[in-house]
């Protein structure tokens, strides 16, 4: 019987060809699934980054215009400054001045960056708002739920007055806008402010600041330990906000019921006749897409963004979101029913 020896061989040239266009193609597709993989959770990281911007932008731009014009008890055109209020550093000019408690809505469109004097690096031709208000933390002579307190006159409940702090002193009558350092009124019955309950003030100024991601920003009143006094300071809120237009809501027969809505134009001189506001923002996300070309045009109220005709401006590839809200204004609705 004869034996045969089987001898080993290596693949042939065309074996060897075809197995590796085979890896090829595996390792292709791990790639292309890889990259698609990637894409798509940049994308919805983005997408979701965005999202929340917006919510956050909206949710502090809504609670600061809520409040908006609220001054305790008192009407805002009834707040005089009291002659000691101090020097505030880096004040903004009239009307967006902090101590003219009466301009407590207000807004224009930033020129060359520059608005009210005191902001310098807003976007152009942006919306600027002010908005001017008390916090609802009163401070009274006495607990009010005490009838049998002692009242001295003197605001001490449930704490002294604060000396970094600037006040409302109110009563239904009239109001005094006073240093927390200063001597505060005797609030006893038979005296100017008889009753009158002291509430923290607070201005805030919102726009979108001109940095390398365009920010929401504020400038807010607030104390400056280096100065040593009073100062208007600079917050950064949101990246990527890019543009904020606003609309308002005017009342012009004082029913307590909304005739129109207008732009700035429109606004200007019936300041005590807004109501409500419609707010616009456009947000970009923080990273650019070299495969995204975004080629929408965004309405915001009267004015129309379209970011491919002016990459100049604005970064055509880039993700957006344009995000609206219409906010209705308590305190101002109720000052034009109760004929202000």
């Amino acid at each position: 019987m004869k034996t045969v020896v089987l001898q080993p061989r290596g693949f042939s040239l065309i074996e060897f060809m075809v197995a590796m266009v085979l890896g090829l193609i595996l390792i292709g597709g791990a790639v292309s699934v890889y990259l698609a993989a990637k894409r798509s959770y940049t994308e919805v990281e983005q997408v979701a980054d965005l999202a929340e911007h917006g919510r956050f932008a909206m949710f502090t731009l809504n609670e600061s215009l809520r409040h908006a014009g609220f001054a305790g008890a008192a009407n805002p055109q009834d707040i005089r400054t009291d002659d000691s209020l101090g020097t505030i550093v880096d004040d903004c000019d009239s009307p967006a001045a902090a101590a003219e408690v009466a301009n407590y809505l207000w807004a224009v469109t930033a020129t060359g960056g520059e608005a009210f004097g005191c902001i310098k690096d807003a976007r152009p031709d942006t919306d600027v708002l002010v908005i001017k208000h008390v916090l609802p933390r009163p401070l009274y002579d006495a607990d009010p739920e005490d009838l049998s307190a002692v009242r001295d006159g003197t605001i001490s409940f449930p704490d002294a007055l604060d000396d970094k702090e600037i006040y409302v002193i109110a009563n239904s009558e009239r109001g005094l806008l006073l240093d927390g350092a200063d001597a505060a009124p005797d609030v006893r019955e038979g005296n100017e402010f008889a009753l009158g309950v002291a509430w923290p003030y607070r201005v805030q100024i919102y726009y979108v600041r001109e940095l390398t991601i365009p920010t929401l920003s504020r400038r807010v009143l607030h104390w400056d330990a280096g100065a040593g006094a009073m100062a208007m300071t600079t917050e950064d809120l949101v990246p990527g906000v890019e543009n904020m237009r606003v609309r308002f809501g005017l009342d012009s027969n004082s029913d307590g019921e909304l005739d129109t809505y207008t732009d700035l134009t429109g606004a200007t001189g019936n300041w005590q006749d807004v109501e409500a506001l419609e707010l616009f923002l456009l947000l970009r996300s923080a990273t650019e897409d070299a495969q995204h070309s975004d080629t929408k045009t965004y309405q915001l109220g009267d004015v129309a963004v379209t970011p491919a005709d002016d990459p100049d401006e604005y970064v055509p590839t880039a993700r957006r979101v344009m995000v609206h809200n219409t906010i209705s204004l308590r305190n101002p609705k109720l000052m034009i029913r109760g004929g202000r």
